[in-house]
Order: C-alpha cells, then sequence, then structure tokens
C-alpha cells in the first residue's frame, strides 16, 4: 500500500499522460537487451555463487546456485524486504549438502561484494565522466552504505580466520541457555563461519571479485538500454555513473517489489545529473522496473522447473556437524 501511495503521487506530479506517452514510444531493440541483461546478471550471480559456496561444499552444483538465484530474485522483485534472501539460504542448502548457516554465510559474503563492486564502479565512472559534484548529495549515502557492508567484510574475515577464539567467546555469551541449545547456537556459529570460507583463500576471493564487476556491468547495462529506448540524454559515462548510484539506493527494499520506492529513487538520482523532463525520467523508471520484474519472473519460472526435476541430496538442516563430529 506504501508503494502504492508513493507512486501514485509520483504519478500526479509528473502528468501520467506524457508518462505514458513517452513509454508508448520506447524502442523494441534496447527493451529487450536490458531484459536480456537481466538474464546474463542472474547467470553471473550463479556462476559467482558457486564459486563461493565451493569454499566448503565443493560438490555444489552451477545449475542449482543459478536456479535458486533466479527464484530468489524473482521473489525479491514481487516481495519487501528481499525476503528472496531467506528462500535462497533454506533452497540451496540440500542441494549444496550444507546447513541453512552455511548458506547464510555465502549470502552475506555476496552481498558485501555486491555493494564494493558497486563503490568501486561508481568511483571509476566519476572519475572518468568528471561529473560526480553532480550527485554531490548522494556520495555521503553511498559512503554510509559502503562502509557499513566493509565492516560487515572486515569482521566476516576476521572470525573466520580465528574460528577457535571466535567459537570460544560465542560459548561464553550463550552459556546461559540450557545445554541443548547452546549445543545447537554452537554448531550454528561453526556452520556461519564455514560459509565465510571463501574469503580466505586470496586465489578464489580475486576470481569472485572478478565476477562481482561483471554481475554489475551487466546490471547497469540493462538499466543503461531501458534508459536508452526513450532518451538519448546524458553522456555514456555521466548516465553509467548515474545507474550506479541508482542501484546502490535499492540496497533496501521497504515496500513490496519496491514499487514506489524504485520510481522515487530513480527520479532523484538521475535529475541531478541532467536527466529531463521529470515525466520522461518517470517513463524510464517505471518502463525499467516493470521489464526487470517480468525478466525476473520469468528466470524464476525456469529456475523453479529446475528444482522441480533437479532433486537435492539432502534435506536441510539449521546447522552442520563440527568437523570432530563429521569423525565419529
Amino acid at each position: 500500500m506504501l508503494g502504492l501511495l508513493i507512486l501514485v503521487g509520483l504519478l500526479r506530479s509528473v502528468h501520467p499522460a506524457e508518462v505514458a506517452a513517452a513509454i508508448g514510444h520506447a524502442s523494441l531493440g534496447p527493451l529487450v537487451l536490458g531484459m536480456l541483461s537481466a538474464l546474463a546478471f542472474l547467470g553471473l550471480r550463479g556462476w559467482r555463487w558457486k564459486l563461493i559456496l565451493d569454499a566448503s561444499a565443493p560438490n555444489a552444483r552451477v545449475g542449482d546456485a543459478t536456479a535458486v538465484t533466479a527464484v530468489g530474485f524473482a521473489v525479491n522483485a514481487v516481495a519487501a524486504f528481499k525476503v528472496g534472501e531467506i528462500l535462497r539460504m533454506a533452497a540451496i542448502a540440500p542441494r549444496a549438502g550444507i546447513a541453512v548457516g552455511e548458506a547464510g554465510g555465502t549470502v552475506v559474503v555476496e552481498r558485501v561484494l555486491d555493494v564494493l563492486a558497486l563503490l568501486v564502479l561508481a568511483v571509476g565512472a566519476a572519475a572518468f565522466s568528471g561529473a560526480a559534484a553532480a550527485g554531490a548529495g548522494l556520495w555521503g549515502g553511498v559512503a554510509a552504505i559502503s562502509g557499513l557492508f566493509l565492516a560487515i567484510g572486515v569482521v566476516a574475515f576476521i572470525l573466520a580466520s580465528h574460528p577457535a577464539p571466535t567459537l570460544k567467546a560465542w560459548s561464553r555469551l550463550t552459556s546461559h541457555l540450557p545445554l541443548r541449545m547452546q549445543q545447537g547456537a554452537q554448531d550454528l556459529a561453526a556452520s556461519v563461519l564455514r560459509g565465510f570460507s571463501a574469503l580466505l583463500s586470496g586465489r578464489r576471493l580475486a576470481a569472485v571479485v572478478g565476477l562481482s564487476f561483471l554481475v554489475w556491468i551487466a546490471a547497469e547495462l540493462g538499466l543503461y538500454a531501458y534508459f536508452r529506448s526513450l532518451t538519448t540524454q546524458l553522456p555514456a559515462a555521466t548516465l553509467f555513473l548515474a545507474l550506479v548510484l541508482f542501484t546502490v539506493s535499492q540496497a533496501v527494499s521497504i515496500t513490496p517489489g519496491s514499487v514506489g520506492t524504485y520510481e522515487g529513487f530513480f527520479l532523484l538520482v538521475l535529475t541531478p545529473f541532467g536527466a529531463h523532463p521529470a515525466s520522461l525520467v518517470t517513463a524510464v523508471a517505471i518502463l525499467s522496473h516493470v521489464a526487470g520484474i517480468l525478466a525476473y519472473l520469468f528466470a524464476g519460472a525456469l529456475g523453479a522447473l529446475w528444482l522441480r526435476f533437479a532433486s537435492a541430496s539432502a534435506p536441510v538442516r539449521s546447522e552442520r556437524p563440527l568437523p570432530s563430529q563429521d569423525r565419529a
């Protein structure tokens, strides 16, 4: 409801007839290219997740990782608060032979790399385009989000690098729990630490970081294509910078499918860079949002079919036994 109210308010301020007319003149070629870029984005994410999972779960399949990614993003496309991430953790666990906590650790690694890759792309585009000043009011938010995720990544690396003292400290924190719950909490913590394993291998981390750039270049090229389907405004580098900053603004979704907030932030971010009029920018936002949702839903349907016919290897667990328990 909140998202719809925001969207209705936005449309009332930008002349809906002009927005509809602009959408009606969209070029089909760039529109199709944008939707294909969304599929490439999901495929690259699946490949990257497979590499992250391999650090502790070498039996994970790239098909499973890609299918689960597609289903999770399809859910994110229509739900609030990125609940598709929870579904991804639960769905990949039995297929990779790991626990939900371990899967959660890999998702944390993904998200940290996502934000840091976007930050590097934004800085690079700003330096190349010389348009950083146009988005001066946005850099504070970008810095805050990047700093938060960088801190999460550093903490994850430190904890994974020192598992024994980490688990010892965790044991002290959970010592007030009943004995059975203490053991479960300890196993869960050990499982999450395994999910951070990709951070401990320089070669693997380098490959994953490289793929992270490809993931988000694909995503930004999709947005670029949607924008170009309606207008040739803005130099390429300036437009790319604006779109990266917009993507960072979507790190958290508070409305179902980001309805309203997506369009509002698109207008807020693109306008300072010279995109105009507001009705045209809003048309690009609505077009890219709807096309992106359709692409994700299509990919999610294909992913669901894969998961339906490719059986899981084990039931879902909240944690995985510690190495000493595996040998017992």
